[in-house]
């Protein structure tokens, strides 16, 4: 029987990476089923040229929370008359939504005081965060609808026009296709992951001193003036700061055309490992076992001789000497050491 499911995607870039495939799989969960996913507005652009999508709804950043994201949610979807409805954020609000739009069955992981929203409200694994979040997603698949399927590792696809956009960009600061390219996400969101612009800028200069490469750095518009500040102090042409200058489809672009990819677990990194670049991930107070990017040529920096490790605080509560510690006690020696052994040269 066909159906209309609808799947309620992550709040974050790298989350929604991890959820490819599950996202991936629907069909084969529901053959003949209609799939329409339910996106934050500035996260579409992940999911714009997925073959398994047939319609994406985009929630706009002003109703993104609180009651009025519960209420806008119930107005872009009772109309559709969904049959399933998958919620993959663990809010109560999303799951609230789809209950106040009279989504029959509603599946979704127990959390945040929801289970009598959900139809089928299954247990988190346990311990918390001892399955990876890509994982996590693509059992509440499995476990949704019965049946068996084989995971697969996240993949971005990228059509000839999103190739040909990144060359133009490149293109425009003088860096051809042919040019060893380095990408570096330099910026955290969190401030408990930032490795630092001093450090940046000494990685950046070491990679055009030594081995002859240009360097694109990429991040948010919020990150523009570092970024500046990393081009005044490195090689002058050789390293371009594209931070606020690319959409989420040109940065993968971009970045798939870079010999490796440097940053710390970020959406950005997820992009990399789903575009095919060897990464280099600094891992500090994220948890490496539960959203590091999924890739089988990546290296990832972790100092886990330190009881703080993988705190998972936005700031970190240390002071003095041990203040950062997971971030300031990763040294450039070890992140060439580790790009080295990425790109096995």
């Amino acid at each position: 029987m066909t159906q209309s499911i609808l799947i309620r995607t992550p709040n974050h870039l790298g989350d929604c990476i991890m959820a490819l495939p599950m996202i991936g799989e629907l069909r084969e969960a529901y053959p003949g089923s209609k799939v329409t996913l339910l996106v934050p507005e500035m996260l579409a652009a992940v999911f714009s040229q997925n073959l398994s999508v047939d319609e994406i709804i985009t929630i706009p950043a002003e109703h993104m929370h609180g009651l009025i994201s519960v209420m806008k949610i119930k107005e872009l979807i009772q109309p559709k008359k969904f049959d399933v409805g998958y919620i993959l954020p663990p809010s109560f609000g999303a799951a609230a939504g789809f209950k106040l739009a009279g989504i029959p069955e509603r599946i979704g992981y127990v959390a945040d005081g929801r289970r009598l929203l959900l139809t089928k409200p299954l247990p988190l694994s346990e311990p918390v965060n001892s399955v990876h979040r890509s994982r996590l997603f693509f059992n509440l698949l499995l476990r949704g609808s019965g049946h068996e399927m084989e995971y697969g590792n996240p993949k971005l696809f990228l059509n000839d026009a999103d190739m040909e956009t990144a060359s133009a960009i490149l293109g425009q600061f003088g860096i051809e296709e042919k040019q060893r390219l380095a990408v570096i996400a330099f910026r955290a969101a969190a401030e408990s992951r930032r490795w630092g612009t001093e450090n940046y800028t000494s990685l950046a200069k070491r990679l055009v001193a030594d081995y002859g490469l240009k360097v694109a750095l990429i991040g948010t518009a919020s990150d523009q003036t570092e970024g500046d500040r990393i081009v005044q102090s490195a090689s002058a042409g050789e390293v371009i700061n594209l931070a606020g200058k690319t959409s989420i489809r040109d940065s993968a672009a971009i970045i798939s055309h870079a010999s490796f990819f440097v940053g710390n677990d970020s959406g950005a990194a997820h992009l990399a490992a789903a575009v095919g670049t060897p990464l280099v991930v600094l891992s500090g107070a994220d948890d490496p076992r539960s959203t590091s990017p999924i890739s089988p040529q990546k290296q990832v920096i972790y100092l886990d001789h330190l009881d703080c490790i993988s705190c998972v605080k936005n700031k970190c509560p240390l002071k003095g000497d041990k203040a950062m510690q997971c971030m300031t006690d990763i040294s450039v020696e070890m992140v060439l050491a580790a790009i080295s052994k990425v790109i096995g040269n």
